[in-house]
Order: structure tokens, then C-alpha cells, then sequence
């Protein structure tokens, strides 16, 4: 927990430290999480660790993993990755809102405006509290319901989108809407953002609504959290990932099929109706005027088109749902969570690999 809570200063963070069914590798100075699809090690984000460690941490995990592809990485990652031979491709960009400055006006926040508005008007009621304190049957309607509305309607999506755990878990934020009847129409997830030991901010992390729900809930309530973080002194609110959004590949060395394969199911209707509605999400988060950063895909072993299936499966876009409950989360209890990890999980960097100079 510490070093999330030194280092974590990244939309993925939370999820890179929790998410269940990643494995890591690192020691007391730093990790990665990565999940494997066949024999190739999927790593989400970038690793939570010192910038001055990261170099010696993945040259580390290469020695042990050959086959590697990194997901939704930061500029920084990506340089260092290209200069290790890596192919890297944009993936998308990331979304971010500096709340010290940020404010409701102008023609593009005009919903973000209407959105308290209409709430009040309907008699709907926004509230922040324990998971604890709303009826868990209500919640998992809300949530089953949300789904099918979606295109995978039948399990979470996971490994790039941290699934939801419907416990409590630490510094994560729950806020609520229910109408004018008292019936939870609506709730919103926000994981912790750290650095240097202090929570700096939050990301939007699951946003979830009934089908009967007005259209402006999501609004409303990210319009309660913006104000609450800001309020409180917090410095950023990340909106995740739009994916496959402003990818122009002038960085580095990249895969031309893989730029082409993203350009085309970007702007195409049936991989957006069936596989994952990209310019949908893109455009919900492009109203809020967000600071926008590119991210990065990067892979060490052709063809990239079979790393991008593979990326696909991690995320469970073609799994089947598993009849077995999902694995429990490593942030669950506090033993499993932050004792049994330091260990067992993490492969600790062995110093006799290290390069001549550092021995």
C-alpha cells in the first residue's frame, strides 16, 4: 500500500495495485502488474514505482518475461520502451480535469450547467455514503440493468477497466442518485489517485444508471463530484480512457496495420454496435473540456494484430462469463491485500541479473 500511496499519481493506478487476476512483479522499491494471454504478458499501464526505478524494473521483468505488451502506457514508459526495441502505437487519449481552475461555463459544459437543474426539478437526490448503507439487491439491479444496455452485457469488462467490487475498499468513493420515490437510479465509482503519500485526486473509475433513469444523471452526479473534490483541495479528476481517440503515430516506430486496424473500427458502426462503442465514450467525455494526454500500446514480438486479440482478451471482451465468483481482490482484507503480496506475488528483481556497472 505504501508505494501506491507514494507513486500512484495515475488514472490506473489503483487499479494496477487491486485489481483482481493481475499478477506482479517487483520488489520494495516498485512493481508491475501484468496478466497473461497464452504466453504473452499483458501489462497494464505503467509500473508504480520511482521514475528513477522504472528503467531497472522493466529491463527486470523482460529478462523473465519475453513475449510482453504493454496497455494504455504514459509518454514517459513509451520513450523507454522504444528505445528497448519495442513497436509503439497510440492507443488513445487519457482525460483529465485540473479542478483548481476549473469551472461550468461555456457552450460545451452547457449539460454539465442543466444537469443540477433538472435533477432538482425531478426531485432526484444525489448523496455520497458507505456501500455499506444502500441496498446491495438495488445496486446489482442497477448495475445488471446498465449492462444490458451495453455491448458486453453479460460479465464485467476487466484487465483496462477495473471491475467493480461491490465491498468497501480503501479511499474508494461511492456517490448515488435516487429519484423523487426514494428508488436508486444511478451510482458513480471514483479509485484514489496518490502521490507522495496524499490522496491528490480520484478517477472516474464505473458510472452506472437504469435504463428509466433521466438522461442526465451521470452528469449530475459527476457535476457533485467535481465540486465535492475541488472543495477539498483535490487537484485532478481523471475520466479514463477514449479509446482509439487522435491517434496519429508521428512518435515513434509503430505498426502501420495496427494505426490502420485503429482508424478503421474507430469510425466503423458494427465494431462500435458489437464490439465496443469507442466514439460513444469518447464524446460523453469530450463535454467536459478535460486536459487530454495520448497513451500508448507497445509490443516486443510480432504480429501486432495478434497482441491487439490478445490485449482484447485480457480485457474479457470475447469471454465467456465464468460460472465460478471472481477471485477476490488483493485491497479486500488487509492480510491478503497488502501482507501476502509483499512476498509470495512479487518476484523480487534479482540483483544478480542486474547489469555488470550496477553489481
Amino acid at each position: 500500500m505504501s508505494l501506491l500511496r507514494q507513486h500512484g499519481d495515475f488514472s490506473q493506478a489503483y487499479s494496477v495495485a487491486g485489481q483482481s487476476g493481475l499478477a506482479h512483479f517487483g520488489d520494495e522499491q516498485g512493481f508491475i502488474a501484468y496478466k497473461k494471454v497464452g504466453g504473452t504478458a499483458m501489462v497494464l499501464a505503467d509500473p508504480i514505482a520511482p521514475p528513477q526505478y522504472r528503467d531497472r524494473l522493466i529491463r527486470s521483468f523482460l529478462e523473465e518475461e519475453h513475449d510482453v505488451c504493454f496497455c494504455q502506457t504514459s509518454l514517459t514508459v513509451a520513450k523507454l520502451l522504444s528505445s528497448l526495441g519495442f513497436c509503439v502505437n497510440e492507443i488513445g487519449h487519457d482525460n483529465r480535469l485540473d479542478l483548481a481552475g476549473y469551472d461550468f461555463s461555456g457552450a460545451g459544459k452547457k449539460n454539465l450547467r442543466n444537469a443540477g437543474n433538472r435533477m432538482a426539478k425531478l426531485g432526484y437526490h444525489i448523496r455520497e455514503c458507505p456501500i455499506a448503507e444502500v441496498d446491495m439487491a438495488a445496486l446489482r439491479a442497477v448495475s445488471d440493468a446498465w449492462k444490458r444496455m451495453h455491448t458486453v452485457r453479460n460479465r464485467e469488462v476487466s484487465f483496462m477497466s477495473r471491475p467493480i467490487d461491490f465491498r468497501e475498499e480503501p479511499d474508494v468513493r461511492w456517490l448515488f442518485a435516487s429519484d423523487a420515490g426514494g428508488r436508486l437510479v444511478a451510482f458513480a465509482v471514483f479509485d484514489p489517485v496518490y502521490d507522495f503519500g496524499q490522496i491528490v485526486g480520484y478517477t472516474s473509475q464505473a458510472n452506472r444508471h437504469l435504463p428509466s433513469a433521466d438522461s442526465l444523471v451521470q452528469h449530475a452526479i459527476k457535476r457533485r463530484a467535481i465540486e465535492t473534490f475541488k472543495a477539498e483541495g483535490r487537484k485532478w479528476l481523471f475520466l479514463g480512457l477514449s479509446p482509439l481517440a487522435d491517434i496519429n503515430d508521428w512518435d515513434f516506430s509503430h505498426d502501420w496495420l495496427i494505426h490502420r486496424g485503429f482508424a478503421f473500427a474507430r469510425g466503423n458502426f458494427l465494431f462500435n454496435r458489437y464490439v465496443y462503442p469507442v466514439k460513444k465514450i469518447s464524446a460523453h467525455k469530450s463535454q467536459f473540456r478535460p486536459v487530454i494526454y495520448q497513451t500508448f500500446f507497445a509490443f516486443n514480438r510480432p504480429p501486432g494484430v495478434i497482441r491487439i486479440l490478445k490485449m482484447l482478451v485480457a480485457c474479457d471482451i470475447f469471454a465467456r462469463p465464468s460460472p465460478a465468483p471472481p477471485g477476490l481482490s488483493i485491497l479486500r482484507d488487509e492480510r491478503q491485500r497488502w501482507g501476502a503480496w509483499r512476498v509470495p506475488a512479487l518476484q523480487a528483481c534479482p540483483s544478480a541479473r542486474r547489469p555488470a556497472a550496477e553489481q
